[in-house]
């Protein structure tokens, strides 16, 4: 780790890193609104420096950096989004919890975002397993002359992995979405054991869109396999899938390193089949440095979000691309209103960097 690294606030690195996507990304004019959905996120330990080693061991990144960015193309207009963390003091489980519920209120007031349907499923995901790696966390996100949206993420193994299932269909229920469950049972869970509840998310409005996301880890899954649960979604487009599992992992594989990841968003217009299907692959562990990643990244991108992509990318880091891999963590992709939009992730690597050429993901070069 630099010396610059560890004397930086949370606050400092964050707000260095956001900027620079918003202006990379022609956001410039929503860069002050950015900074400030930041500073509401981690008001409670945005002046902690960072320090040598995390002091909490978050999910969010591979290095335990608590906050993670993402941008997503479509052709058009791209969005910025920020997934953050709250943390306690000292940070645990159910502080990170109490701290995250803070939040919600003051997004509630400052911003309006709807907590009702939260509420109804607050008591469900409260962590009770110590075990679980996270209880609650925030996602805000921001397009050019559009008001911010913001949406929650909540663990499904808060109660323990065991009760995923029954914890999900229960949340599902009583939102209103029972029907969900139908699919994701037969569709998304099929192989059992290997498919693994991970995350279920809310956007946190009112409206009859607003959606309520279910996140499923197939483990030791091929290309094939995510084809056969993404064929359920109304708009995908037969071989897609499996056609971006073998772009961005060179070849027929094995996604044995990390698990692909499916996530199913449902509306209430509709609760029986998903609005959309997302496909996420962990693309660090199945390349050999962030160069590599943006290579075959760019080949499913428009020549203009190529651009941008690459002028994010170039600023965000805070290193060469080719002496590590995992500046770029996730791709995705998915098909929603006749476009296919595709995501990729970004870990502000404030701790540390994983060296090239390693595919199982263990973090091995200090910054």
């Amino acid at each position: 780790m630099t010396e610059h690294n560890t004397m930086q606030t949370f606050k400092t690195f964050g707000a260095a890193k956001l900027s620079s996507l918003c202006n990379a990304l022609n956001l410039r004019t929503e860069t002050t609104l950015a900074l400030q959905l930041l500073d509401i996120v981690i008001a409670r330990w945005g002046d902690h420096t960072i320090g040598r080693v995390p002091l909490w061991n978050s999910d969010i990144t591979d290095d335990h950096t608590p906050f993670e960015f993402s941008l997503a193309f479509d052709g058009k207009q791209p969005e910025l989004r920020v997934l953050i963390e709250a943390q306690g003091n000292p940070t645990t489980l159910m502080s990170s919890w109490t701290a995250a519920l803070d939040v919600n209120e003051r997004l509630n007031w400052e911003f309006g975002v709807s907590l009702e349907r939260f509420t109804r499923v607050k008591d469900l995901f409260e962590p009770h397993d110590p075990q679980a790696k996270f209880s609650l966390w925030h996602s805000f996100c921001l397009k050019p002359g559009a008001v911010p949206k913001f949406k929650v993420y909540l663990n499904p193994q808060a109660h323990g992995s065991h009760l995923a299932s029954s914890l999900v269909k229960e949340a599902l229920e009583r939102l209103g979405f029972s029907r969900a469950w139908d699919f994701l049972s037969k569709v998304a869970l099929c192989r059992r054991e290997k498919d693994q509840l991970i995350y279920f998310s809310l956007d946190l409005d009112k409206s009859l869109m607003a959606r309520v996301k279910v996140y499923v880890a197939h483990k030791d899954a091929t290309a094939n396999d995510v084809e056969e649960v993404l064929a359920g979604a109304p708009e995908y487009i037969e071989g897609s899938g499996s056609m971006f599992c073998r772009e961005m992992a060179k070849g027929e594989r094995l996604f044995d390193a990390r698990p692909l990841i499916t996530c199913f968003a449902f509306t209430a217009d509709n609760d029986a089949q998903p609005f959309s299907a997302t496909l996420h692959l962990p693309i660090r562990c199945y390349a050999d440095n962030d160069y590599t990643v943006m290579q075959r990244i760019c080949h499913f991108l428009t020549p203009e979000d190529k651009k941008l992509y690459k002028q994010a990318v170039m600023m965000f880091a805070g290193r060469p691309l080719e002496t590590g891999v995992g500046l770029q963590t996730y791709a995705s992709f998915k098909r929603q209103g006749g476009r296919q939009i595709t995501t990729v992730y970004l870990s502000p690597e404030a701790y540390d960097v994983m060296a090239p050429d390693t595919p199982t993901g263990k973090v091995l070069v200090q910054i």
